[in-house]
């Protein structure tokens, strides 16, 4: 019985890595194509690469790295990208609705006018990164950092934006209606011009913020 657990637990650990490679038949197929649909790339190395237009819906990206690659105008939706490397890339009017972002690294990205309807964003780190006009309508980013994003004319609807880290964020132009930031850090942020409405910020820290009316406060500086 040992012998046999023990070659059980052996058979795992070597199965284990390929359970986390990605399919070489579907990395050709994004290659000749660039359409993949329900592929395994689940983490493939994407650096720098020109995926102009790609079209991958219902993908596996987790743990993938894209950093500097190129997919303006791509189709990611229903993707599965947690973990995922978007480190300086272009995602220029990317659809990646309903895509799970959790965890993900997009510090730096291009998300201009990219959509996030329902997606999942928890912990993600958006730092610096260019997200005019982006829609986050219903996204879910709890907990995540967008340090220095430039959020100007999003929509920011019914987003969950609860304990997420928005030191120094440009919302200027935004719609943030509905949304949840309790206990949001705003340090720094300018929301000149930002229509809120019936949205709920309960222990979020005001201080150096900028408000819609042009008003800086310091309601609760540390």
């Amino acid at each position: 019985m040992n012998r046999l657990a023990a070659g059980l637990a052996l058979g795992l650990v070597a199965a284990a890595p390929a359970a986390l490679a990605f399919d070489a038949a579907h990395l050709e197929q994004l290659n000749t194509t660039l359409r993949c649909l329900d592929c395994d790339l689940s983490g493939i190395d994407l650096s720098g690469r020109d995926l102009t237009g790609v079209y991958l819906t219902y993908v596996n990206l987790e743990g993938a790295t894209l950093a500097g690659a190129n997919l303006t105008n791509g189709y990611l939706r229903f993707g599965r990208l947690s973990g995922a490397d978007f480190s300086g890339a272009n995602l220029t009017n990317t659809n990646l609705e309903s895509a799970n972002l959790a965890g993900s690294n997009l510090a730096g990205a291009i998300l201009v006018d990219a959509s996030f309807i329902n997606t999942t964003a928890g912990g993600a780190v958006f730092d610096g990164a260019s997200m005019e006009r982006a829609n986050l309508t219903r996204t879910q980013l709890r907990g995540a950092s967008l340090i220095g994003a430039d959020l100007t004319g999003a929509n920011v609807s019914a987003a969950i934006l609860s304990n997420a880290d928005l030191t120094g964020a440009v919302l200027r132009d935004a719609s943030i209606d509905r949304s949840n930031l309790t206990g949001a850090n705003l340090t720094g942020a300018d929301l000149t011009g930002a229509v809120v409405t019936a949205t709920t910020l309960t222990a979020a820290t005001m201080c150096r913020t900028i408000m819609p009316d042009g008003a800086v406060s310091n309601a609760n500086c540390p």
